[in-house]
């Protein structure tokens, strides 16, 4: 009875965690006050099976690795290419127009 009873306390805490997406240091009366106390596991149960909280945290890293695993964060997006300053057509007109001077003198 007692491994049976052990894995069913374990099946109904990964739904939890993966459901919440509850960290795995979390303390026994914050993840009691997420769920809420009608759905979270009976700290009796836990003590039962596992003996203290800390164990069926450490049972939860060592049988659903993934829990542990935290997503990476995306990549920033990179900045849009800032687009060419357009040429002035007075700037050209204003330098043709010094060149056309010394010419005639």
């Amino acid at each position: 009875m007692a491994v049976r009873q052990k894995q069913k306390v374990l099946d109904i805490a990964y739904g939890h965690f993966k459901e919440f997406g509850l960290p795995l240091d979390i303390e026994y009366k914050s993840y009691q006050s997420i769920v809420g106390p009608r759905e979270a596991l009976h700290a009796i149960s836990v003590k039962r099976s596992f003996k203290a909280w800390k164990y069926l945290l450490h049972a939860l890293k060592l049988k659903h690795p993934e829990l542990a695993a935290k997503p990476e964060p995306k990549p920033a997006p990179k900045p849009a290419p800032e687009p060419k300053p357009k040429k002035d057509p007075l700037e050209a007109l204003s330098k043709a127009a010094p060149a056309e001077e010394k010419s005639e003198d």
